[in-house]
């Protein structure tokens, strides 16, 4: 028998597996639970957009797309940035569609990150920026922002610039942010711009909950530095179309014409109904991310108060569809051990902080992308549990 494995790369060995993911598989195995786990919309996509899909069978859209996307796909994209964000990219040459917003991360960082290649990562953040790091042999820095309110702040990021001067390629802004739900205004941006144009870096800004700001206007970095910022974004948060995969990756034209290599040697293209599905969603669906922002801000504030009144203590959030929670001071374990607990228990189902910060973690996110039913459920078991908690203490 010969023992392959040995074969494989063994920077994987660095790399553990997404700790959302098997939470929720484990807790996911306990009857009755309610799942506040995964970062997923639980509207259906709307009826318009999966009619474009039907229409593009019947039409047979069915073999192979350009590399970078259709057409149809890329003007749309343009076209949509310009209108919410004032975002001018040229649809052929500085746009990719991408397999997911995933996708577009990878495909970032494995264009621009090499061995001992730094990539400054905001904490608490997605744990794919670490992972395709390290695949890469980049080195991953994380920066703790809880000391600023879960922002990142001119000064600090200044002094991580510095501390690494030379080695940093990519800076990472991920706002609205998963998992905490803290977003940047305009002015707190043009401050972090303000740094950032004069190091030679890039910044790689994930935006896919852009659509999902509720108490400020979302703005994009690459308003300000167009030629520095590499734009991401995608269907899944905003149109509830997660599982067609549709992402897109922006840019200057230098820059996306390389990492246009890296998309079409691992990718290629992705499906051509799921790319007429989205035109759609572009053309004529303005509107699907307004009503489902304005339900998830109705289950915001049920779920915010209802957290107050049981005195937990949390990050105020501004957009995207998570509350980061604070630990109790009363418990003495880590906040996976946390989690187990409410799982064990409460029936409830979190994901610990640990899945998005190193080391040690104070908190727990609970997701609201599920309906006010189940949150009133959960809400039930957490008072039922926090007040036995209280007689046991």
């Amino acid at each position: 028998m010969h023992e392959i494995s040995n074969l494989v790369n063994p920077r994987l060995n660095q790399i553990p597996s997404s700790l959302i993911r098997r939470v929720n598989q484990k807790y996911g195995a306990i009857k009755d639970i309610v799942k506040l786990t995964i970062g997923e919309p639980d509207f259906v996509t709307p009826d318009h957009i999966k009619l474009a899909a039907i229409q593009s069978i019947l039409d047979n859209h069915s073999h192979y797309a350009p590399n970078r996307g259709t057409a149809g796909l890329l003007q749309a994209i343009s076209d949509y940035l310009l209108r919410r964000y004032q975002l001018t990219y040229n649809p052929q040459s500085q746009l990719i569609v991408t397999n997911g917003a995933t996708e577009a991360i990878s495909t970032v960082i494995n264009g621009m990150i090499g061995p001992n290649d730094v990539v400054l990562i905001p904490s608490p953040a997605f744990s794919l920026y670490e992972t395709v790091t390290l695949q890469n042999g980049g080195v991953p820095v994380t920066i703790d922002t809880s000391q600023n309110d879960f922002k990142l702040t001119p000064a600090v990021l200044k002094s991580y610039l510095e501390t690494y001067a030379g080695r940093v390629k990519l800076v990472v802004l991920n706002y609205p942010n998963n998992p905490t739900g803290v977003t940047l205004t305009s002015v707190e941006l043009q401050a972090l711009a303000a740094v950032l144009k004069t190091y030679d870096v890039a910044v790689l800004s994930d935006e896919v909950y852009s659509e999902l700001s509720y108490s400020v206007d979302h703005v994009s970095i690459a308003s300000l530095l167009p030629d520095q910022t590499l734009y991401i974004n995608g269907v899944s948060k905003a149109y509830a179309m997660t599982g067609w995969r549709v992402g897109y990756l922006a840019g200057q034209t230098d820059v996306i014409g390389l990492l246009a290599k890296v998309h079409q040697a691992n990718v290629a293209t992705i499906g051509s109904l799921n790319m007429d599905a989205a035109t759609e969603a572009f053309l004529n669906g303005d509107g699907d991310p307004r009503r489902m922002k304005a339900i998830y801000e109705e289950r915001q504030r049920y779920l915010t108060h209802a957290l107050i009144a049981l005195g937990y203590q949390f990050v105020e959030p501004q957009g995207a569809f998570y509350v980061y929670v604070e630990v109790p001071a009363t418990f003495t374990g880590s906040a996976n051990d946390y989690t187990d607990l409410l799982a064990e228990k409460a029936k409830i189902a979190t994901v610990p902080g640990e899945a998005f910060e190193s080391g040690g973690s104070h908190y727990f996110r609970i997701s609201y992308a599920t309906s006010l039913d189940n949150l009133k459920l959960a809400v039930s078991r957490l008072t039922q549990f926090v007040n036995t908690q209280s007689v046991k203490q």
